[in-house]
């Protein structure tokens, strides 16, 4: 089974400037996979730009960006006092080493161990956090709150991504 969903745009040409979004999550903890299911909306909303959707964690995550010149990232966020489905933007200046990830590295970490070992690897523009609330319960399913919310948040990121590239 394939792990890794890829745009038909992965395949353009290696010569043109590169930009990945990039959805991370565990499809069988619930709410945790809302940056797949997000990432999988944007695909053919932002032009130019290639979308994977995976699972996977640490240094597997190395093979999946290399190539590419700008690195946006989508993954849900737990933390307190935000309702579930809120949208934060990230940038790269205010996420702090170490941070933890479930993603088995601090992404910051790898894209320098990536670096270290003189891998082409791209710059984070930045994090799009999707508040969860709580610990994800096992489940295939998004929770019905963040559901609600899905199309706002794909239509939000879509419209800041193209202001970034653009500006």
């Amino acid at each position: 089974m394939d792990k890794v969903k890829r745009s038909p745009d992965t395949m353009r040409s290696m010569t043109t400037p590169k930009t990945l979004i990039l959805g991370l999550g565990n499809p069988i903890l619930s709410d945790d996979g809302v940056g797949l299911i997000v990432a999988a909306r944007l695909r053919g909303r932002v032009d130019g730009v290639d979308v994977i959707s995976t699972p996977l964690i640490g240094v597997h995550l190395l093979d999946l960006v290399v190539g590419y010149d700008a690195l946006f990232l989508i993954d849900a966020l737990i933390t307190t006092g935000n309702q579930p489905g809120e949208l934060r933007f990230i940038s790269p200046d205010d996420i702090s080493l170490p941070t933890l990830s479930s993603h088995g590295f601090n992404f910051l970490e790898l894209l320098l161990l990536g670096r270290k070992l003189g891998l082409s690897v791209p710059e984070l523009k930045g994090v799009y956090g999707i508040t969860i609330g709580k610990e994800p319960a096992f489940g295939e399913k998004l929770s019905s709150e963040l559901m609600r919310n899905v199309e706002a948040m794909v239509s939000q990121i879509a419209r800041h991504i193209k202001e970034q590239l653009s500006g």
